[in-house]
């Protein structure tokens, strides 16, 4: 029987026909995933409850700007550091895994931030094309691979694999609230404040910004408020300050042909606000210039904006989003409980040894506040030692566990905790520490150990 040669083109059509309906259809999937990405919420620095993260109290925005008159008059908000605009720009850089590393030269090391936000001396990731902004203040961030860390510096002349250098660098640890624990501490930024938190990156501006931003004004007084600036290099009094929160008017108007990047960060304005973190010439927000791809999406340049100081209010922060009504007593209550943290250097500590204690109270404490360490001992608290709580909140002791002199009872010496004599045959010290007005800690539960 003979076959029809007609008949095999048409079965070639039909696969062919098919395989191009599968390539429009994954395509088209293709497009649905990064249109979804695009829309996803950025990464953000810091936990929720940071101040950098929570939206600005509605009932605490002012119905007017009372220093509208020390922003330039009339002078539109600008980016500074956008691609079109680049010399002074925060640009930021994220590390991947497997990123080379180099040291940091720190060309002002006295000028070198304290407290959390001191960096560890250890050399940082060399992200591909790491490039500082040009301008003398010479802003660069870079973020670990992990994301939990970021090294920020303030006039870095040189990046690259063969090393940084810089007069300053920070070290902020991107899961905690956003600021230095100790006032008078400097950073990247006059205000002491971070750059990666205060700076707006492309990806915030094409799919929304989900935190306080940074503004820069003219001049600010000599009282910087506290969280989150801890540092001015500004002086006089009575006008605006760092760490002051502003947002921009809830009626502002958005114009009906606003690209993507001006709706959001003019949302993202009237939400969470910015800050007052630096002094300028202008009235700006600094950018980041990376990814001009992502800039020239979200149609944003250094004069995209209209709005002036006199359209910006003053405010304070709110209460976190995850914070609701239902789960506050219980949040409350937890927090009350742990306001004091105490930890011990080992588990155990052998008699005629010192006892490590370390701890800090998370709570509001006012100055020459006392901290009260007690041990347990013939069923009763008592006090062993008394430190005073350093401007921080933390503090630290290290009482010696001895012997009491004279006879032994039951086979054992009784013990002695600096001047307090405790139960003859313990195995096992309970200590806890109490701050008058704020509570105590959790009590540690460390193990006796005698020499034989």
């Amino acid at each position: 029987m003979l076959r029809d040669p007609h008949d095999n083109r048409a079965g070639v059509g039909r696969v062919r026909s098919h395989a191009r309906a599968a390539l429009a259809l994954a395509t088209a999937i293709l497009a649905l995933v990064i249109a979804t990405a695009a829309q996803a919420a950025p990464w953000r620095a810091f936990s929720n409850a940071s101040v950098w993260n929570v939206p600005a109290a509605p009932q605490s925005i002012a119905p007017s700007n009372p220093y509208a008159d020390q922003f330039p008059a009339g002078k539109q908000m600008e980016l500074s550091g956008t691609p079109d605009n680049p010399t002074y720009s925060s640009p930021i850089y994220f590390a991947s895994p497997g990123d080379p590393v180099a040291p940091v030269n720190v060309t002002i090391p006295d000028w070198a931030p304290q407290g959390v936000i001191r960096w560890d001396g250890k050399p940082i990731p060399v992200p591909a094309g790491v490039t500082p902004a040009s301008g003398s203040d010479g802003h660069l961030t870079v973020v670990s691979a992990d994301r939990r860390t970021s090294w920020e510096m303030w006039r870095c002349t040189s990046a690259g694999p063969a090393g940084y250098t810089a007069a300053i660098i920070v070290q902020f640890d991107l899961t905690g609230p956003g600021y230095s624990d100790k006032m008078d501490d400097t950073s990247a930024r006059g205000s002491g404040t971070p750059l990666i938190s205060t700076t707006l990156r492309a990806d915030e501006a094409l799919s929304g910004v989900n935190h306080a931003l940074g503004i820069t004004v003219p001049n600010v007084g000599g009282s910087p408020v506290y969280p989150p600036a801890t540092h001015t290099d500004g002086g006089g009094g009575g006008g605006i300050e760092y760490g002051m929160l502003f947002v921009l008017r809830p009626d502002y108007p958005v114009s009906p042909g606003a690209s993507v990047g001006v709706r959001n960060v003019i949302q993202g304005l009237k939400t969470y606000g910015a800050y007052v973190v630096d002094q300028g010439a202008d009235f700006e927000m600094d950018a980041d210039f990376t990814h001009p791809e992502l800039w020239r999406q979200a149609g944003l340049s250094q004069t995209s904006f209209d709005f002036t100081g006199a359209d910006m209010r003053p405010a304070q922060p709110g209460a976190p989003l995850a914070q609701t009504a239902s789960a506050a007593p219980a949040r409350k209550k937890r927090s009350r409980n742990r306001a004091i943290a105490l930890h011990a250097h080992r588990h155990s500590v052998w008699v005629g040894g010192g006892l490590r204690l370390r701890g800090k109270v998370r709570g509001n404490i006012a100055p020459g506040a006392k901290v009260r360490l007690q041990v347990r001992t013939h069923g009763h608290w008592k006090r062993f030692r008394q430190k005073l709580v350093e401007a921080n909140g933390t503090f630290a002791t290290h009482p010696h566990l001895g012997r009491v002199a004279g006879a032994s009872r039951h086979g054992h010496r009784a013990l002695r905790l600096r001047e307090r004599r405790l139960r003859s045959g313990m195995r096992v010290l309970r200590v806890r520490a109490v701050v008058k007005g704020l509570g105590r800690s959790r009590v540690l539960k460390i193990r006796v150990r005698r020499h034989h």
